[in-house]
């Protein structure tokens, strides 16, 4: 835990995640969610926001269990270790309120909780943000962080055009609207594979690899 322990902790997002993460909250009428992809030698600095299957509606949103396995599958192949991609749940509020709501947080303490570490952040429509760092070393704790971008990296971008393209693909192939009365139809535990898989040291890379055989 020490990479956490210097001033003015904060949740930075590289200047391409941070629009990606506007773009999701324009995206259309629902929450959508992600992880955030953290830089190599830095847990807190997004590099990117990994967007997957999910059901959405106007005030929860639910991963499929397949899409998480699967995300879990391709980090594996790119040799990404899972404290890089599925410690930061990233998502919008359709709303003016960035504030994490009941659901949210029954949610983060179920999935996250007994992770070394984990972030819930939320960008709301009006670009409000909140985030919070948990962590269970020790007698545990959690803080609020403030969410920044690294504007300063704005210049090595190249034309957004295509990352719009990418994006819009991204969303309409991933995230599925569903009105709020359906919610029931969807699983109990709809996060259930990332419950197992994402608990600090439970797999090796060899014992995740049959899991997802078996």
């Amino acid at each position: 835990m020490n990479e956490f322990y210097r001033p003015s902790l904060k949740l930075r997002c590289s200047p391409l995640a941070w629009l990606k993460w506007q773009f999701l909250a324009h995206a259309g009428p629902t929450e959508v969610a992600g992880f955030g992809l953290s830089a190599q030698h830095d847990p807190l600095y997004l590099e990117d926001i990994l967007v997957i299957g999910q059901h959405a509606t106007a005030v929860t949103v639910a991963f499929e269990d397949a899409a998480v396995a699967d995300l879990f599958d391709r980090m594996t192949d790119l040799q990404i270790a899972p404290h890089r991609f599925a410690r930061v749940w990233l998502h919008t509020h359709p709303g003016s309120s960035a504030k994490p709501s009941g659901v949210d947080e029954a949610t983060f303490r179920r999935v996250f909780g007994s992770c070394d570490w984990s972030v819930m952040a939320i960008l709301s429509r009006t670009s409000a943000t909140y985030a919070r760092l948990q962590f269970s070393a020790g007698p545990g704790g959690s803080l609020e962080i403030p969410v920044a971008v690294d504007w300063q990296a704005w210049p090595g971008i190249p034309s957004l055009e295509s990352h719009f393209a990418q994006w819009r693909e991204e969303y309409e192939q991933h995230v599925k609207p569903m009105p709020f009365e359906y919610q029931e139809l969807l699983p109990e535990e709809p996060t259930e594979v990332l419950t197992d898989i994402i608990h600090p040291d439970l797999l090796t890379w060899g014992e995740l690899l049959e899991y997802r055989q078996s």
